[in-house]
């Protein structure tokens, strides 16, 4: 049989413990003294306990059991607070506007809206999918709040302010399970307009005197993953991806080694500034620590 606190009466214990006094207690919250006692007297009747000492000569103190109390009811009472607080405050109201690459989606940013959904329930998230480049576009312009952005680690342009690094991770040449794309001539590759991976990609296969060609335009991460799957085109991709019939191609040295990757997170200066940055501690618990960005303002 499951036995509830009531918050109401841990407040007043908590008043009482904190003032030294029924009086001052009831003072404190706009109640009547009569009201604290019999409260704190239903409390200590409730678990069996004496829960203050009434004759300790310096006011009313918390028993050794009221002190053990003491802490969990701060604490509820503190949880109580900041979730009516989220519920109804103007503050947590509105809308973020979020941008991702496609490829950091998944498995992060599922298990991050959910969370945040359950903590800022009258929030409305905006999920926006594009490449790195097209997303840093839309921050100077003013239409996203917060991006996430994967660029080759150490060429970050610095020129968005309030960047930080969330983590680094290599770049792999994924294919299709048991595939064969990876030895065609010219090499068929599969990126997003838009991705900052193209760049480093076609420089390793250019340095290393291998002919390459676009197997696919699109804006659309799910296309280039079937044209993947298929065995039509390969890319990079990051240790993370987790795309039906995808593997990390055993090339044996016959293909460029990559280079690192950063993902980045950027908050943008706006209206949303507030929301954005609750956003993004849930997004810094997911991705790992958060680091400032050198260069980044």
């Amino acid at each position: 049989m499951h036995r509830n606190f009531d918050l109401g009466t841990l407040r007043s214990f908590i008043a009482v413990a904190e003032t030294g006094g029924m009086t001052s207690a009831a003072n404190k919250l706009h109640m009547t003294q009569s009201t604290v006692s019999m409260q704190i007297k239903r409390l200590e009747e409730s678990v069996g306990l004496s829960l203050l000492d009434r004759n300790s000569g310096r006011g009313i103190r918390p028993t050794a059991e009221g002190e053990q109390l003491l802490g969990y009811a701060r604490s509820m009472i503190d949880l109580n607070d900041e979730i009516w607080g989220r519920l109804t405050a103007p503050k947590y109201e509105g809308m973020v506007l979020l941008g991702v690459p496609g490829d950091i989606v998944r498995p992060h940013i599922p298990n991050v809206l959910k969370q945040f959904n359950r903590a800022f329930p009258r929030v409305r998230v905006k999920l926006t999918t594009a490449g790195s480049i097209d997303l840093k576009a839309a921050v100077l312009k003013g239409q996203q709040d917060i991006i996430l952005t994967t660029e080759v680690y150490g060429e970050e342009t610095g020129d968005l302010p309030n960047g930080e690094l969330l983590n680094i991770e290599p770049l792999l040449w994924t294919g299709s399970l048991d595939g064969h794309a990876w030895l065609s001539r010219p090499l068929p590759i599969a990126l997003v307009r838009g991705c900052s991976f193209r760049k480093p990609t076609v420089d390793a296969l250019e340095a290393a005197g291998i002919t390459w060609v676009d197997a696919v335009d699109t804006d659309s991460e799910d296309s280039t993953s079937v044209a993947v799957a298929a065995d039509f085109a390969i890319r990079p991709e990051l240790p993370s991806f987790d795309y039906p019939g995808v593997e990390e191609i055993a090339h044996r040295g016959e293909l460029p080694t990559l280079p690192q990757c950063s993902i980045n997170l950027y908050l943008a200066d706006g209206p949303n500034a507030g929301l954005a940055q609750e956003l993004a501690k849930y997004i810094r618990t997911a991705f790992g620590t958060e680091i400032p960005m050198k260069g980044a303002a």
